[in-house]
């Protein structure tokens, strides 16, 4: 009887595994891993167990469609984890991809370190820098351009036509274009002017 028991416990476990994986939505799966993993995250990072908690975080960054907050959540945590290990460039990382998914965020300063409140800061001001110089290099490349007459190559593209204009009107006034004789010498014209009579 105990033995039966025992069956029916992982027979019930299995099919609560099924039911969760099949019937409870992709979205809803992916929020459920990592709201489990992040909050298992958090407890070992505030246990000093980094390693641990950056498995975790990575757990559930591995998942696809995951909601904005949880994926935020996910990343500042990691930018955490990664300035306590002092691995800046992976937290500046971190917080890059974090902004690159709410452009808006603000770190609380209340609760978080004040290490990670300036490193937001301070990307945040990097990414914005950066837009702002591709914006002005575009805006400098396009008004150092000249206008379209002191450009060279539309002088040089308008002498080439003038020259093939005035190259193909001089083989068709002296006989090298399409005329009755197949290009050969054009029939004589007429004959010089008579010499007009003198006046008494």
């Amino acid at each position: 009887m105990f033995g039966f028991r025992i069956s029916v416990h992982r027979l019930l476990g299995l099919v609560l595994v099924f039911f969760v994986l099949g019937v409870v939505p992709a979205p809803a799966q992916t929020s459920l891993v990592c709201e489990q993993a992040l909050s298992a995250a958090e407890e070992q990072y505030r246990d000093a167990a980094y390693g641990e908690a950056l498995r975790l975080v990575s757990a559930c960054l591995n998942q696809t469609n995951i909601p904005q907050e949880q994926a935020v959540s996910a990343y500042r945590l990691l930018a955490l984890i990664h300035l306590k290990r002092d691995a800046l460039d992976e937290a500046r990382a971190a917080v890059v991809n974090l902004l690159g998914i709410d452009p808006t965020y603000t770190a609380d300063p209340v609760n978080s370190p004040p290490a990670y409140v300036s490193l937001v800061s301070i990307v945040q001001r990097d990414l914005q820098r950066t837009d702002g110089e591709q914006g002005a290099a575009e805006g400098v490349a396009e008004s150092a351009r000249p206008p379209f007459f002191r450009r060279t190559s539309t002088w040089v593209t308008m002498g080439g036509i003038l020259v093939g204009s005035g190259v193909a009107t001089f083989f068709v006034l002296e006989g090298g274009g399409d005329s009755p004789g197949g290009g050969e010498n054009p029939p004589p014209g007429p004959g010089p002017l008579p010499i007009p009579p003198s006046t008494p």
